[in-house]
C-alpha cells in the first residue's frame, strides 16, 4: 500500500515538472495521427473485397459398407481386356502384297514334327533285311525270338531283334518300313495287334494268305508258348520261315 502512494506521488511530481506535454511532443503527436489515419483508410479497403467461397464437404455416409461387402466373392471382378493383337512392323503387309499365298504365323510353331524328322535316321538304322519285333515278351519268349533272329542271320543274311515300343509311341513305322534294304518282317500275332499305330500299315490277302505291312512281306508267328512247351514245333517252325526266306 505504501508503495502504491509513492509511485502516485512521483506521477504528480512528473507532471507538474514536464507542463503541459506529458505523452508527446506536438511533432510526435501529429506523425502518429497521421500514421492512425492511414491504416484506418487501408482497413477500410480490405473490408470491400469480397470472401472467398467455402469450400462444400461431401457428408459421410451414416452407414459405410463393411470391407468383407465391397470384396464378397458373390460380386466377381470383371475381367481385365484383352490386348487386341497389333503388328509391330509393316512386314506383313508388304507380304500380303508380294506373296498373297504366303502364311504368316502369329506365334512360333512348336517342335514336336522337327525332332521326330530329326530322329528318323535312328529309326532307319535300327532295321535289318530280316527285322523281328520286340514288345513286352516274358524273358523266355524274348529270348527264343532272338535265337531265330542268329540262326536267320547265319542262314539267310543279316537279321536282328528290333524293339517295338519306342518306335510306336513316336510314330515310326512308315519310316521304319520305307528303308529298302528291309525283305521281311517277322511278329508275333498278339504283339500286332497290341501296336496300333503298325497295325495301320497292316494289309491281308485272304485268298493267297499273303500278309504285308504297307509293302514289306509279314510272317506272323502264333504264340510262342506252344514252342517252349513243345521243342518238336520248333523244326516245323523253322522249316516256314526257310521257305518263306527263300522266296524273298
Amino acid at each position: 500500500m505504501l508503495r502504491d502512494i509513492n509511485l502516485i506521488e512521483e506521477l504528480i511530481r512528473h507532471i507538474k515538472e514536464a507542463g503541459s506535454y506529458v505523452l508527446a511532443s506536438p511533432e510526435d503527436a501529429d506523425f502518429y495521427r497521421k500514421t492512425y489515419t492511414e491504416r484506418n483508410a487501408q482497413m477500410d479497403r480490405w473490408a470491400t473485397v469480397k470472401p472467398l467461397p467455402k469450400l462444400q464437404t461431401i457428408p459421410s455416409s451414416p452407414t459405410p459398407l463393411p470391407v468383407q461387402k465391397l470384396l464378397s466373392p458373390e460380386t466377381p471382378l470383371a475381367p481385365p481386356p484383352q490386348k487386341p493383337h497389333t503388328n509391330p512392323s509393316p512386314l506383313r503387309n508388304i507380304l500380303s502384297l508380294v506373296a498373297p499365298g504366303l502364311q504368316v504365323l502369329n506365334d512360333i510353331p512348336r517342335d514336336e514334327m522337327a525332332l521326330k524328322i530329326s530322329e528318323r535316321w535312328r529309326t532307319k538304322n535300327q532295321s535289318a533285311p530280316l527285322s523281328i519285333l520286340l514288345f513286352q515278351e516274358p524273358l523266355e519268349q524274348r529270348s527264343f525270338l532272338e535265337q531265330i533272329a542268329r540262326a536267320l542271320d547265319i542262314y539267310f543274311g543279316p537279321a536282328k531283334t528290333v524293339q517295338a515300343e519306342k518306335i510306336e509311341k513316336e510314330k515310326q513305322w512308315g519310316t521304319f518300313l520305307s528303308v529298302e534294304s528291309l525283305k521281311m518282317v517277322v511278329v508275333c500275332d498278339y504283339t500286332l495287334w497290341q501296336l496300333n499305330h503298325l497295325m495301320e500299315y497292316y494289309k491281308e490277302v485272304p485268298a493267297s494268305g499273303i500278309r504285308t505291312l504297307g509293302k514289306v512281306p509279314l510272317f506272323l508267328l502264333p504264340d510262342l508258348a506252344l514252342y517252349l512247351k513243345d521243342p518238336l514245333l520248333k523244326r516245323s517252325l523253322w522249316n516256314a520261315l526257310s521257305q518263306k526266306c527263300q522266296h524273298l
